[in-house]
Parts: C-alpha cells; structure tokens; sequence
C-alpha cells in the first residue's frame, strides 16, 4: 500500500512537469472512440486504462450518442463518456489525440469527417488494431506507413493501395498518425502514449502499478498465419456444441480495466465459450470511471473468469490452456496477435 501510494505521488509530480502544454488544456486530452454498432473490447479499454492509470492524462471514452456501447466479442456494453457533439461542445478547440479502436462499422462518414476535423487542428490520431481501416476509410492513411491486425492484411492491400502496409513494428508513426498491429499491440502502444505524452517516468510508474511490461516495437506480423493445426482446433471446438460453455467475468465497483477486457475477449474467442459481463442491474463502475453493463445474474455459467494485476493476455492465455488445452489457448492468442501464439 505504502508502495502504491508512492509511485501514485511520484507520477502526479512527474506528470505536471512532463505533459506537453496544449491550447486550453491543463492537461493532455485524449478521446478515445466508440461506435454503437459494436467496439472490439481490448482495443477501446486496454488504451482507456493504461491512460487514465497513469494520472497525467484525461481520456474519455466517445461515441455518436450516448447510447451503451456493445463490445466485441463477449457480451457487455460500455457506457460513453460524451458524444461527439457534447465532446465538440465542451473542447471547441479539439483532444490532443484521438484514439480509434477496431469497429464493426468501419465506413461512417459523419465520424470520418470529424476525424478529418480533428486531424486539420493538429490532434494525434491514433488506431488500434484494425481501426486502420476506420482511419482509411476516412482516407487518413494514403500515403502513409501504417499497419493493423495481420489477419485482414490481403483486404487492405486490395481496398487501400495508396497505403504503404507494414508488418515489421507492434506500431508504426507516420507524421501525427499512429497504427497497431492486433489487438494486444494495444497495451504497450498505450504505455508508449503515456511515454510521449507525459514523460518515461511516468510511463515506467504506470507500468509498474499495472504488473505490465515495458513497451517494444519488435514484431513480425508475418510470422502469424492460419495453419492447418489452427483450423482444425476451431472446427473441433465449434462442431463440440454439448460441450461449450458460459464464462461469467463478474465485476462490481472499482474493477481492474484491463484485467476484464482480456477476460471477456479472450474466453469468447475459444469457438467453446462464450464470456459474459455479470454486473449489478445498474452496472458497474471500474477504478478508472468507465461503466459497463452486463447480465444481472447468469445461472447457467460453466466457469468463472478470474481477474488479476500483471499482464492480462498472457495470465488468460494460461486459464484457458488449462481448461481447454493448448492448441485453444495458442488460437485464442493467434486471434489476439500476441507471441503466446508462437510457443511450442
């Protein structure tokens, strides 16, 4: 406790010295986007967390409305922060950076124009994970270096040839425009905004209360592909109907973030279980103000997700290996583009 209340105190001092002065802002504002036709849990909460952790950042979470946010692929829904026109009305003057992870619509002309909007005022424009394409769709990218999830590699070198398509970085930096590799490039991409944004110290504090890894660039998308041993694991789980299950990730005020976006995404990407929030009927609140909604009971649950300080991919990974073996836990990670999926 002593331990945690003082790295607290050092990155809140650190954080006033090292954040960038921005116009209007005492801080660095960042918005990080939604969309009510559904948001790719880790890539929209795992940024989310990390930022807001680290105290020297305000981040909010904005969507068209305020309708709740249906997150992919479990089942459980975000509450927005602000809409994009609340948000316009309290910053005229534009976030510093704005986040966009992995959306089911990737095409929205009113978000690409605001996009647009705030990429002209001088924001830093960041996606996660294959919200590269929102930010192509919005023609953002031409031009440009970039990369996104390895798995839509071909669409993209087809639907956006005037963009330079990377597979050699977890993220790449092209002027004020950031891409990421797969869904769990979102964590040390995030660290890495907090090291740019309010200074290395601050960023090892974060990372330290968090039990996470310090940010690396190193990465080789090419080494993740869809082998025969891959599909034969998904067919297997899939057509196993009798025995897929329900995983409960049961949370209730001041729960850990990031802990239950790794939670709730990997277990629903098994093709045997399907991961649902359990949540008071009001919702609940997490330790970084984000709401979500889930089910108020689920009594039919097989298992319940446990969630846990450190590194989140890798503790899921491991719970689901040992429920269901490791060709299901190497798939789940493969999904995920994270290096579990390359271990023997």
């Amino acid at each position: 406790m002593i331990r945690r209340a003082l790295l607290a105190l050092s990155a809140a001092v650190l954080s006033a010295a090292a954040a960038p002065a921005s116009a209007g802002h005492a801080r660095p504002l960042v918005a990080i986007l939604a969309d009510p036709a559904g948001t790719e849990t880790t890539d929209l909460i795992a940024p989310y967390a990390i930022l807001a952790e680290s105290g020297a950042i305000d981040v909010q979470v904005v969507s068209s409305d305020l309708a709740p946010v249906p997150l992919m692929p479990g089942v459980a829904r975000v509450k927005p922060q602000a809409s994009r026109d609340s948000f316009d009305r309290a910053h005229p003057e534009g976030p510093d950076m704005v986040i966009v992870p992995y959306m089911m619509k990737i095409d929205d002309p009113a978000r690409s124009a605001w996009l647009r909007t705030q990429a002209k005022r001088g924001a830093r424009i960041v996606s996660i994970c294959d919200g590269a394409e929102v930010l192509a769709s919005a023609g953002l990218l031409d031009g440009r270096q970039a990369t996104a999830h390895w798995a839509s590699r071909k669409d993209r070198l087809k639907r956006w040839p005037k963009v330079a398509w990377r597979t050699d970085a977890r993220w790449v930096d092209d002027g004020r425009i950031t891409t990421t590799a797969g869904v769990s490039a979102s964590a040390p991409a995030a660290l890495q905004l907090v090291r740019e944004l309010a200074g290395e110290q601050v960023m090892q504090a974060t990372a330290a209360r968090l039990g996470l890894d310090p940010p690396s660039t190193v990465h080789d998308a090419n080494a993740y592909s869809l082998s025969a041993a891959h599909l034969e694991t998904a067919a297997g789980n899939l057509l196993a109907f009798w025995g897929h299950e329900q995983v409960a990730v049961t949370v209730g005020a001041g729960f850990d973030d990031l802990a239950f976006a790794a939670e709730l995404d990997g277990w629903s990407r098994t093709l045997r279980s399907k991961a649902f929030a359990v949540t008071p009927p009001q919702g609940a609140v997490s330790r970084h103000g984000l709401t979500v909604l889930g089910v108020a009971k689920l009594p039919g649950a097989d298992r319940q997700a446990h969630l846990r300080r450190g590194e989140p991919v890798p503790l899921m990974v491991s719970d689901i290996a040992a429920a269901y073996g490791r060709p299901t836990a190497r798939f789940v990670a493969l999904q995920l583009e994270h290096p579990a999926s390359l271990a023997p």
